[in-house]
């Protein structure tokens, strides 16, 4: 199967508009008797799409957890969220490969970022800031 070239991805890339981005689940959890210094973040995502017609659906979940010195998990956040988009070409599993690992991350991420910021000062702690994402 041939791949698709960066010229390609770029063309389908500039053909889609993100029409929606919607938060559709979120849970927060911590263990106040567990919180300890230097924590040890650990954020997993995983990403799905489906193409129908001229809209192009991706939903894309994050699952924080921070850890204690003893492993013990403090602090776990999972978020979903749905982006709506408009796209004037097909969508591939050739095209989405690509996207989930460069593109979506810098459309969601700084949603994540201020959510996980915006919970964790509701939980009578310090904000936890996330990292920008350098890609």
């Amino acid at each position: 199967m041939e791949k698709l070239s960066p010229e390609e991805y770029r063309k389908i890339l500039n053909g889609i508009e993100l029409k929606n981005i919607l938060l559709i689940d979120l849970k927060a959890s911590i263990k106040h008797e567990l919180l300890s210094e230097g924590m040890k973040i650990d954020i997993k995502d995983d990403a799905q799409y489906e193409y129908d017609d001229d809209k192009f659906i991706v939903t894309n979940k994050y699952i924080l957890k921070a850890k204690n010195n003893d492993k013990k998990i403090v602090i776990k956040i999972e978020a979903t969220f749905i982006l709506v988009f408009e796209s004037g070409f097909e969508i591939t599993d050739d095209f989405f490969n690509i996207y989930k690992d460069i593109s979506l991350p810098l459309n969601v991420w700084p949603f994540f970022r201020e959510l996980v910021n915006s919970v964790t000062s509701r939980m009578n702690i310090p904000p936890l800031t996330l990292p920008l994402l350098k890609r």
